[in-house]
């Protein structure tokens, strides 16, 4: 995101790269207008509910494969930088009612 953007990019089309970048990104360097800051609003809320539920079918999911560790270690990871972005998003970005 830069200067000149207003919107923020759809959630499907961030992978955790892209949210490991924007986490990194400065906030007073954007002007944030109430639209951009509902979207990023609902990406935090979409992608926390999307690593939740991963995790979830990751723990329930378990029946002791090496696969099945990697996978609730990736949901875990997830779930984690999806808390990291949201906190980030709560400290930077008001909420407009």
């Amino acid at each position: 995101m830069n200067g000149q953007t207003e919107q923020a990019p759809h959630s499907e089309e961030l992978s955790s790269a892209d949210y490991a970048a924007l986490e990194v990104w400065d906030p007073t360097q954007v002007v944030i207008t109430p639209r951009m800051a509902a979207r990023l609003w609902l990406q935090t809320s979409l992608r926390l509910t999307r690593a939740q539920k991963e995790l979830h079918d990751a723990i329930f999911a378990n029946d002791a494969s090496e696969a099945a560790k990697d996978r609730y270690a990736e949901a875990r990871a997830e779930l984690d930088s999806a808390e990291a972005w949201a906190l980030h998003v709560a400290r930077n970005i008001p909420r407009y009612r």
